[in-house]
């Protein structure tokens, strides 16, 4: 990433480490280490060192709408309630914007049957209305998310998985060894299953999320 910026410019971003994202932070730390240049980066190291413990610690499991609690012989993980209410306002959000979208339809199709004089105005608020009718479509995804993770409850005690999850509205108990735990990698996410059933998520494009997908799948499996 860093490969073709000059000395100078690497040292510049260095004086600004804090505000680079981790993996940019990553990647700077490998270039300066790779050039052996003889500026101190101890600040850098220290910094990412913290949030390698801090990913281990399953502290940047809140990113993703969970918290992990730690026992002598046990992990329980369940939904935060940040997250459930957050899907709570994303669902009532997409109600909102949906209904502008009907809103703005309702009017783009009574404008052409109007007798009134055109308004280049008026169309360009029904499609502002239409286009917000399709994000409020996308935020509707909520409630699935909703749905599923209400009463969600993972544990994992002395070589058994118990997930607490809702398949198909109803919420079920599903019990099986921690050797049916998975990682499953696909395009834009890294997927934590059960067997054939996925347990949560992480994004692929955020090395924190996936990290932390993958430290929970060790911190799950004693034998890891």
């Amino acid at each position: 990433m860093y490969t073709n910026q000059a000395d100078k410019e690497l040292l510049q971003l260095l004086q600004k480490h804090e505000n680079l994202t981790f993996q940019s932070q990553l990647n700077l730390q490998k270039e300066l280490n790779r050039r052996n240049m003889s500026e101190d980066i101890s600040a850098l190291n220290s910094l990412i060192d913290k949030k390698y413990i801090a990913i281990a610690e399953l502290a940047h499991l809140n990113d993703i709408g969970f918290k992990a609690e730690k026992f002598e012989d046990s992990i329980k993980v369940t939904r935060t309630v940040k997250a459930t209410v957050m899907d709570v306002i994303a669902i009532i959000l997409g109600m909102a914007l949906c209904v502008a979208g009907i809103f703005g339809i309702t009017r783009l199709i009574g404008s052409f049957s109007s007798e009134n004089e055109f308004s280049l105005f008026s169309l360009v608020i029904n499609i502002l209305l239409i286009i917000s009718g399709k994000f409020g479509i996308d935020f509707l995804n909520g409630i699935k998310r909703l749905f599923d993770y209400w009463g969600f409850q993972l544990m994992s005690s002395n070589g058994v998985i118990k997930l607490r999850k809702r398949f198909d509205m109803k919420l079920e108990e599903v019990e099986k060894a921690e050797d049916d735990l998975s990682l499953e990698k696909q395009s834009n996410h890294l997927v934590l299953k059960l067997g054939t059933e996925e347990i949560l998520r992480g994004s692929n494009k955020n090395i924190i999320q996936a990290m932390t997908v993958q430290e929970l799948f060790k911190a799950l499996k004693t034998d890891v």
